[in-house]
Order: C-alpha cells, then structure tokens, then sequence
C-alpha cells in the first residue's frame, strides 16, 4: 500500500461494485451501466449512473493515479460548478477511503467524491452504514486566522471568526472546539514592561485564563464553492455513502458580551494570528442513521447566535438529502447584515450580506422553507426571496407552534372542527388533544436561550415531534473532568442526575431535560410570544 493520499494497488471485484452500486441507486429510479470505451467528460470512468441530465461517473482506487487526476480535472472543469457531472472515486475500505479524503487528496481529486466498498456493501443489503473511524482525536493545534468581521454595524456586538484549522477536518454536528481568546498567550513580564512606551507600561487589564467553548458554524470543502449545496442534489440512497474532502477552512460566530473579559478580546483578533484551540470535543451525530430511523422531515429552530452551531448540522442534513425547515428568531434583519468581504476568499463577490440567512441559504435551504422571527421589528421587506408569509413579528417559538398547527390542520380531518375555534388558548388546547403522535416521522433541533429552548420543548411534546435540544453553558475544561457544565437530566431509569454538556452532549433528547426555571412562570407555549404583524 503506498503513502496516504495515493491510490492503492489492492484490485477492486468491478462487477460486484456495479451490482451493489445497481441496487442502491434503483430506490431512486437512477440507471447504472459499465462503461465500454472512454467517456469525453468522465475518462477512465468505470461505471456511470445517469438520470436525466444528471450523471455520475465512479472510479477506483486501483487504477492509475495520473490518469484519476486527469479525469476528475476534466469533470471539474465540465460541470462548471453545476454538480450534474460528479465523480466518485470508490475504495476498497473505510480506512484506504478515510485517507484518500485527506488534504493531499483533494489535491489529486479536486472535486471528487469518495466511497469505500464496504460501505456500499453495508447499504445494498439494507444495514445502515457503520460509522467510520476518524482519525486523529481531540487535540491541541493552533489556528490561523483569516478574517474576524464585524455584523450588524459598529455597535453590534456579533462577530464571524474566519480560521484555517486542518485538525479539525474530522469534526461533526453538533462538536464544539475550546479556544483562547487571545492570540498567544504573553508571559506576565513581557506585557507589564512594554518597550518605549513608559506611560503605561503596567498593563493591569484582566486576561482570561481559560479556554472558552465555542461551536462551529460553516466548514468549507476544498475545490467546492462555499454554497456547493444549492446545487447539489445527490441520490438520497447513494448520498449515505458517499464523503466529499475533508474541510480545510472553518468559521464561527460569537456575540461580544459587555462584562465579559473573553469576548471583547476576541473581536481584536487580527488576519494572520494563531489562536490556541483544542477540539473536536462532544459527541458527534451520524446523520445518516435518521434514515434508517424512517425520519422523512427535519425542523432546526434557533434563537440568535443560537442558530450558528445549528447551521453545519443542517448542511450536512441536506447533503444527505433530508428536507429540512429552519425557524430563525432575530432582532431584525439590519441586526444581521454585513459586508461580506470575505466572499473573494472563495471566489464570490463582494456583497451585503446577512448572516445565518445566507449561510442556511448556501447550506442548501430553500427560501420558502425559511421561516425568519423578527422580535424588535415587524419584518416590512423581502430578503432573499423568503417567501412574505415565512415572516413573523413577534418570537420564534409562537411561530413554530402556530406552523404545526398550521401542517395539521392542513392534513387532519379535524379541520372543520377548527373554524370555530377563538382565541390562542383554545387553538393550543385543540391542538393538544388532536394532534398529540400525528409528527412522529419529524425529528427537531433547537438551540437558544434556555427560556426558548423550554418553550420549543413544550411545544414539540404536544405535538408529537421528537425534539433534540443543543445546549450551552460555561465550561472550564471541555473534557468532562472538572463538572462545571451540567445539566440536570432523567435518566432512562427514571432518576434524576446531572449530566456533563461536553461530555455527553452537547446534544440531548428534549425530553431528558429538568429545565431549571424557579424564578419564572410554568411553561406555557403562548408566554412570550407577540401577536403576528
């Protein structure tokens, strides 16, 4: 076997492949054949898969690597970024698979999609694809930044953290890194004696000591545009398994806090500097499982700078074909908008942009399954063709109840019964009784403040959606040694306990959690929410 990042010797059974990769693609009505003589826009592809206009043309790692580079630079520069023509290079085993989606992979392959036998095997007889081994770990790096852009005009308190991180190419939903909030880290005479400046040459400003927990928003693929996903549309059968490269460039987003120490220190943070961080830390997702558990429909619904750790599980949810509808809570659209500067990194014009929208938008979600709440302002325009009626004035868990309410009431032959009730309380008492299990093919993701997460998780319960909650909390350590992130949680058993957020979350089954909320009112799924503009 040669060095990783090259294509191994070990033969490939083709015929097998083809039978396997046969059956996986008829669920969703695609054509595979052989191929007999050397295709103008695949060369030296084995097997091409068509429906359509669209084809994909697979390769493996057995044959000739100079020829591989040729033929997926010919697709590359077909397809123009259309993502009609695909390519797929197929591996023998997770391992040779996991090593050809390297960095010096994408080099090789730019563009390619990668596979391995096993998996295909695994998914043609009807098993879930296993899980493949990630390499490398938790650990310690530093990051280079790249850009640190400020949203929403000069007193706005969010930020975007722009990094180049290679340790984190194996990160997943909904992982989260521990990072410094400044640069490097001065020893304490360094920075009390400064050279040429006498005046102030004690700096008694206080430094945070600790890492802080931060989640990742967007991972950018090389050789992929950073709104691949709009274009992309892959098979759903085949998509669990196929892997495209492994990230090179991250993003994250962080709201500056105005008693905070961290944070304000962290909007400094210039082009060029290295951060200490250590990750990937929590425990991932595999998304396709959802699959197997007959999920056919994901809502993710975010408060604020909630929404940011949300927005790289829902790209990959796409990716693997799920529909997915976004219920996004902010103060306004200007509280969101920006000059994307950044967008000639990949390619892109420089624009005004509006953050969480557009990453959701370059994620794969179509505008009209964008719900946007706006809680300071009656939203009066259309951004990003977001269709009129997705916009709501007043608090995003109101709108998401009165859209499952709306979605049953559509569907239940209990609509009649409907037009005669008044008032919210009747509503959500109909609601109630009436559409309690009638959800159960819906899986949900929420992230916010708690006061929101707890009015989702009510919600969610009466309507039979089984809800998954991402929480966050100050964390000293991110490993689960020092227990200063727990939540408290009943355990299958019954018993109440505190379960550690780094640890064993940072996700968890809505209905594990005690919300905590002594000094509030008992939930209720109209508190808080404004009446639609």
């Amino acid at each position: 076997m040669e060095n990783a990042g090259t294509v191994v010797k070990e033969k490939i059974d083709y015929s097998l492949c083809g039978d396997l990769l046969r059956t996986i693609l008829a669920k969703d009505g695609w054509t595979l054949r052989r191929v007999s003589q050397s295709l103008a826009f695949a060369p030296d592809a084995v097997l091409l898969a068509q429906k359509g206009g669209r084809r994909i043309a697979f390769f493996f790692s057995d044959q000739r690597a100079h020829k591989l580079t040729a033929a997926f630079r010919t697709i590359q520069r077909r397809d123009r970024g259309q993502f009609k023509l695909l390519g797929v290079l197929i591996a023998p085993t997770n391992d040779e698979m996991q090593r050809l989606r390297s960095a010096s992979g994408a080099r090789k392959f730019p563009r390619a999609f990668f596979a391995s036998l096993d998996e295909v095997r695994e998914v043609a007889v009807g098993c879930a694809p296993s899980v493949p081994e990630r390499s490398g770990g938790m650990m310690s790096f530093k990051a280079d930044t790249l850009a640190n852009i400020q949203i929403g005009g000069p007193q706005s308190p969010l930020y975007r953290l722009v990094f180049k991180a290679p340790e984190l190419q194996e990160i997943l939903p909904p992982q989260f890194v521990m990072m410094d909030t400044t640069p490097k880290r001065v020893p304490l005479g360094a920075r009390t004696i400064r050279r040429g400046n006498l005046r102030g040459a004690v700096d008694l400003s206080p430094r945070p000591l600790l890492k802080r927990p931060f989640g990742i928003c967007r991972a950018f693929l090389p050789h992929f545009a950073s709104d691949y996903a709009k274009r992309l549309s892959l098979p759903p059968a085949l998509a669990l398994v196929l892997h495209p490269p492994v990230a090179d460039y991250f993003d994250m987003l962080y709201k500056v806090l105005p008693d905070g120490i961290g944070t304000p220190l962290m909007a400094k943070l210039k082009r060029g500097q290295k951060i200490d961080m250590v990750g990937p830390l929590g425990r991932p997702i595999d998304v396709r499982r959802l699959r197997a558990e007959g999920v056919e429909d994901v809502h993710v619904i975010g408060g604020g700078v909630g929404m940011a750790p949300l927005i790289l599980l829902v790209e990959a949810l796409r990716y693997y074909g799920f529909p997915v509808k976004v219920f996004l809570g902010i103060a306004g659209f200007e509280s969101i908008r920006y000059r994307d500067e950044l967008g000639a990194t990949f390619g892109e014009k420089v624009r005004s942009a509006y953050v969480y929208i557009d990453d959701l938008l370059a994620a794969g979600v179509r505008p009209y399954d964008l719900y946007v709440s706006c809680d300071s302002e009656a939203p009066s325009r259309i951004v990003r063709g977001i269709p009129k009626e997705n916009l709501f004035h007043g608090l995003v868990p109101e709108q998401y109840r009165r859209f499952l309410l709306t979605c049953h009431l559509e569907q239940s032959e209990g609509a009649r019964s409907f037009a005669g009730l008044r008032g919210t309380t009747e509503i959500l008492r109909f609601a109630q009784n009436d559409t309690a299990g009638k959800h159960g093919s819906i899986v949900a993701f929420t992230c916010g403040p708690n006061r929101m997460m707890e009015l989702v998780a009510e919600i969610a319960r009466q309507a039979g959606v089984h809800l998954h909650v991402l929480l966050e909390k100050r964390m000293a350590c991110g490993i689960g040694v020092c227990f200063s992130c727990v939540q408290k949680v009943r355990r299958p058993n019954g018993t109440e306990d505190y379960a550690r957020i780094c640890a064993e979350g940072p996700l968890f089954d809505a209905k594990d959690i005690l919300w905590k909320n002594d000094d509030s009112k008992p939930t209720s799924a109209n508190s808080c929410c404004a009446p639609r503009c």
